[in-house]
This record gives structure tokens, C-alpha cells and sequence, in this order.
């Protein structure tokens, strides 16, 4: 089964983020450093990653750039920012280094939910379509 990938430094933050992603019963795997963050993507390839971006061993911004490019770029997981960071020139950063949404802590709980629920939704209605016979084939009768 896919999980989701929580890149967080904070236990703290982290363990908010984990319960309410267990009240949506949704596995979650949680790092505390951005290396290890991308290694597990890497060789387990997440549904979705949540990225912090004030990590201590690498800036989260870098990171998503450098995962979205190794993932496949616009086929990669959704990368959503949660960040303390806010500001419209922070949002227009995550979203240069391929971050699908912005959430600044702290954060609404149901607002959280409701956003998780919206890409994982998406994410399971385009593997589906990439499942359909015939979809990956493109027009080949011609």
C-alpha cells in the first residue's frame, strides 16, 4: 500500500500532522531530514509528500525541485509546502520548485484534511485513467 511522505524536523509539528492524517486513516512515513526524506522517495515512491522547507540538512525548496525532476517531473507525487514560511513571494517560490499547494503552520485542521483529501482524490482518479486499456497507447489504429 502507498503511504504518504512527511519530510518534518519537528516532532512535534510532526505527530499534529500524523494524527490527523490517521483520522483520515492514511499511512503515514515520517523523517526528520530532508536526505533521508528523498532517499525513501525515491526507492518507495510515495501518493503524495509533505515538505517542510526550514529542514536542518537542506532547504525544503531545493529538495522538491531536485524530487520532482528524479520522480518525473509533472507524473511525480504532489509535493504540498507546510511551512512556517508565509507570504505571497513564499508561495510563488514553492510553487518555482514544483510544490502543488502551499500551507502555512499553523494550519485549520478540517482545512489540512479537506486539501489531502482533494489531491490524493485527484492522484487515485489519474492512476486510474493511466490504468484504462488503450490509454497508454495513444492513437495507434491510425
Amino acid at each position: 500500500m502507498s503511504y504518504i511522505l512527511l519530510v518534518e524536523d519537528n516532532q512535534n509539528n510532526a505527530d499534529m500532522v500524523i494524527r490527523l492524517l490517521t483520522t483520515l486513516k492514511l499511512p503515514v512515513r515520517h523523517v526528520l531530514r530532508g536526505v533521508d526524506g528523498a532517499k525513501m522517495a525515491r526507492a518507495e515512491r510515495p501518493l503524495l509528500i509533505l515538505m517542510d522547507f526550514n529542514l536542518p540538512d537542506v532547504d525544503g525548496r531545493t529538495l522538491t525541485a531536485m524530487l520532482k525532476k528524479q520522480l518525473g517531473g509533472t507524473a511525480a507525487p504532489a509535493i504540498i509546502a507546510l511551512t512556517a514560511r508565509s507570504g505571497e513571494t513564499e508561495e510563488q517560490l514553492a510553487a518555482a520548485a514544483g510544490c502543488s499547494a502551499f500551507i502555512t503552520k499553523p494550519f485549520d485542521p478540517e482545512d489540512f484534511r479537506n486539501m489531502i483529501r482533494r489531491f490524493l482524490a485527484d492522484q487515485m482518479n489519474a492512476m486510474q485513467a493511466s490504468a484504462q486499456p488503450g490509454a497508454a497507447r495513444g492513437n495507434e489504429a491510425q
